[in-house]
């Protein structure tokens, strides 16, 4: 073989060469990116990873905590279903547990509120919202009634008093002067008189409506409503399909149960969140009503669907907690 086809060979073999390391370069990289991509978790799991991370908290579990909130830490994107992706930075709860003594008091007040905004349906209004809000629009307190009409009696008094001043103005021009002044203060008591009682009408039809106004409305399903009324409510709705009205109304039905009860103030003002805080202190009472609540949520906010054999477990759990509190 001469020298220029060694040269060749050895050329072509070079070549050869560079092309693999090139190839191979690519794939890796081209890996790397699918492994990356691979890491960003949906917004179910990354919810799951809150969750988990948040029972770690309320536990005062720093090992767990630490272990369950590395997931967190090293998330910088979510990804959605369409394709696109949402970013998110949980610096705080490595700079937080950095610290030599976490607040983990203050950890799970935040993971708790990433929680209950995760479980929050998509803001997309319904297609019927122009009637819903038509609706209430035409409803009190934004639609006033119309004023009632004054009295008959009263119409009736006016036009006959009309009549008597009609009467008495005619013929004055042919009395004497000095008559002429008793009659001119006799129409000036009357007519002070009527105006006086016209007044005293008018503001005591508007304290009627001051007070009306005032007065809470009593048509609202949730008022006055005690835990047997919710859960009968929340049969007769299980019974004609509608499981997530009634998940509902077994949640109040829990609430006022421990309200009757003395352990919980039933008050509408206050978040899921803040009812199991405000019972911290009976650790047995906040781990029976913590799965309630989430169940709740998940069904209430979340839109997750009930079949019956999980609504009666549902039931049954809330029956426990009214038995066991």
């Amino acid at each position: 073989m001469g020298l220029k086809q060694q040269t060749g060979l050895r050329s072509n073999h070079l070549i050869l060469a560079v092309m693999a390391v090139l190839l191979a370069t690519l794939l890796l990289s081209s890996a790397g990116r699918v492994g990356a991509q691979s890491l960003d978790p949906d917004p179910q799991t990354y919810a799951s990873w809150v969750r988990e991370s948040l029972a770690a908290a309320r536990r005062g579990d720093r090992i767990g905590l630490e272990e369950t909130g590395k997931r967190l830490i090293s998330t910088t994107r979510v990804q959605l279903p369409n394709g696109g992706g949402i970013s998110v930075d949980n610096s705080w709860l490595r700079d937080e547990l950095a610290r030599p003594n976490p607040d983990t008091k203050l950890i799970a007040e935040r993971l708790g509120a990433l929680a209950d905004a995760l479980a929050q349906p998509p803001n997309a209004a319904p297609a019927d919202a122009l009637k819903r809000l038509q609706a209430i629009l035409a409803a009190p307190p934004y639609s006033r009634p119309q004023p009632a009409p004054p009295p008959a009696w009263l119409t009736a008094f006016l036009n006959w008093l009309g009549r008597i001043i009609e009467a008495i103005l005619r013929p004055l021009g042919a009395v004497a002067p000095g008559t002429a002044n008793v009659v001119a203060w006799a129409i000036g008591l009357i007519g002070l008189a009527a105006l006086i009682a016209v007044i005293v009408y008018l503001l005591a039809g508007l304290r009627r409506g001051v007070i009306a106004e005032a007065r809470p409305p009593t048509d609202d399903p949730e008022a006055n409503l005690t835990a047997r009324e919710a859960l009968d409510q929340a049969s007769i709705l299980a019974r004609d399909g509608d499981y997530r009205t009634a998940v509902r109304f077994l949640y109040l039905a829990a609430l006022l149960r421990l309200d009757e009860r003395g352990l919980l103030r039933y008050d509408r003002a206050l978040t899921n969140r803040e009812y199991l805080e405000r019972i911290g202190d009976n650790p047995k009472l906040q781990a029976a009503l913590q799965p309630i609540v989430e169940t709740f949520d998940s069904v209430w906010y979340g839109s997750t669907p009930l079949d019956p054999i999980a609504f009666e477990a549902y039931r049954a759990s809330v029956e426990r907690l009214g038995r066991d509190a």
